[in-house]
């Protein structure tokens, strides 16, 4: 069994994060059928996961030997920042909302529980931060990833084509 944690990113681990976004949102692309340039994390840079990292909003999965194994980033928003596409304006949700996003984990640990445990270290972090939600997109057409959101206790809020493909907001009440 490994033995799995999941820290706050560090700066010098900005190149490696940058690759293991790169290569996942490749592989998310294709599993979703959409061309790579409609997600704006395949072109992410170094310099801007770096002001991620410096924010305090990245996070990394490591095993035993401090390998990064997956990441992800947790935003606090507003709630007004979503009220254009919550069906009900958010009456049933805190005043701040957690947003998932940027979930990769290298194409040879997937399917071995690294991405459950960023998504329940978010979740902690979100509950404790006052947050009643947790929100993410996804592809709709990337029927593993939808998959994987509701059997995990995400429902779909909405969907948009904004960025050239059906895109669907998913929402988590938190504990």
């Amino acid at each position: 069994m490994l033995d799995i944690h999941v820290r706050t990113a560090r700066l010098h681990e900005a190149e490696t994060i940058c690759r293991l976004v790169h290569e996942s949102m490749k592989s998310y692309c294709q599993d979703s059928h959409i061309p790579d340039h409609y997600i704006e994390a395949t072109a992410e840079t170094v310099e801007i996961i770096s002001d991620a990292i410096a924010s305090g909003v990245v996070f990394v999965a490591l095993d035993e030997n401090e390998e990064i194994l997956g990441t992800c980033r947790l935003y606090i928003r507003p709630k007004r920042e979503f009220a254009g596409e919550l069906p009900d304006k958010g009456k049933s949700c805190s005043s701040r909302i957690a947003y998932f996003a940027r979930f990769s984990v290298w194409d040879t640990w997937r399917g071995k529980g690294i991405g459950n445990f960023l998504l329940q270290y978010c979740s902690d972090i979100a509950t404790r931060t006052g947050c009643s939600h947790m929100f993410l997109h996804t592809a709709l057409s990337n029927e593993n990833m939808v998959q994987y959101y509701l059997s995990r206790g995400f429902s779909i809020l909405s969907s948009d084509t904004g960025r050239g493909y059906e895109r669907g907001l998913f929402s988590k009440k938190l504990k």
